[in-house]
């Protein structure tokens, strides 16, 4: 019998009700290959940032603008000075960058209780390995880890070539019970050498869906090909679960296309294997010792799935 897969998704950040479903390889291989475009939210955030700046500006100059964010900026300057002033500057704008992530859809790979909330102890058993990268590994050294079994990968939000930001997933040739699954993850994350997100460990784990600001935005996404990754053959764990039940195909899923969401398909790239790059040898005489020191321009980490993943 073919493997099948229990997921959830979620339409909003907040939503705490599971819609559950399962897939087949070929139904959760497509759905992360599929992004969603969020370009109203995207806009609306550019506009959020211009009138951010524009009441920093104004507080800048001493005038008086007006409006929420020229008196977050006020009543921040008035308990501690331009100090203040400037945290608070730089905390809107994070937030504002943070807003779409509360539009986005999210899944986990996960069986939950018929009527569960979304809560850990609400889990039964998780059909998939989903490993989070978003502090600079490259998405072929990470993908290599993992030869040769069945990966998808696909970037997400906050993608740039020059800092890649990106979702490994191994669907499991079987599902791994809730009570085991901190033993299974560890060892996985132990094979990554540790450099996945370390805090999206809990059955529970929901993860934002591929989705880009529009179609000019970078995206990648392949798949690998190769067998299903075996639990049991791992050695941490020794005990199967149930294959998921048959359930009721939901009116509207991500995974199965969504006629009230825009989508653009992304076909998958032809695996690359990863080769690390050479280590350039350099004599003592060509350092600077003195000079100012190169810091990458990276993006910061958006905190995304630590933020949002325990509130429920």
């Amino acid at each position: 019998m073919a493997p099948r897969f229990a997921i959830a998704t979620f339409k909003r950040v907040f939503d705490t009700q599971p819609a559950r479903d399962v897939l087949t390889l070929e139904q959760l291989t497509q759905g992360l290959l599929r992004f969603q475009t969020k370009p109203k939210m995207a806009r609306q955030v550019e506009r959020d940032l211009q009138r951010i700046e524009e009441a920093w500006a104004s507080y800048e100059r001493g005038e008086r603008l007006g409006g929420r964010r020229w008196g977050i900026l006020a009543r921040a300057d008035k308990r501690g000075g331009r100090s203040a002033a400037r945290k608070a500057y730089e905390k809107l704008k994070l937030k504002a960058h943070g807003r779409i992530k509360t539009d986005l859809r999210l899944w986990a790979p996960a069986l939950y209780i018929d009527g569960g909330r979304r809560e850990s102890d609400n889990v039964v058993h998780i059909s998939c390995l989903v490993q989070d990268f978003d502090g600079g590994v490259a998405i072929e050294e990470a993908s290599g880890w993992w030869k040769p079994h069945y990966h998808i990968v696909h970037s997400t939000w906050s993608y740039t070539p020059r800092h890649p930001k990106f979702r490994l997933c191994l669907p499991l040739l079987r599902p791994v019970l809730a009570e085991d699954w901190r033993t299974f993850w560890a060892w996985g994350s132990e094979r990554a050498g540790h450099r996945n997100d370390q805090a999206l460990k809990s059955p529970g784990s929901t993860f934002a869906l591929p989705a880009v600001q529009d179609k000019r935005h970078p995206r990648r996404a392949f798949v690998h090909p190769g067998p299903l990754l075996d639990p049991l053959a791992s050695g941490v764990i020794d005990r199967e679960a149930v294959p998921p039940p048959e359930l009721p195909v939901p009116k509207t899923s991500h995974f199965r296309g969504d006629p009230g969401e825009t989508y653009l398909e992304h076909p998958s790239e032809p695996f690359v294997e990863y080769e690390p790059p050479e280590r350039e040898v350099v004599a003592a005489d060509d350092f600077d010792l003195f000079g100012p020191s190169e810091s990458a321009d990276e993006e910061e980490g958006d905190g995304w799935d630590d933020k949002f993943e325990d509130l429920f």
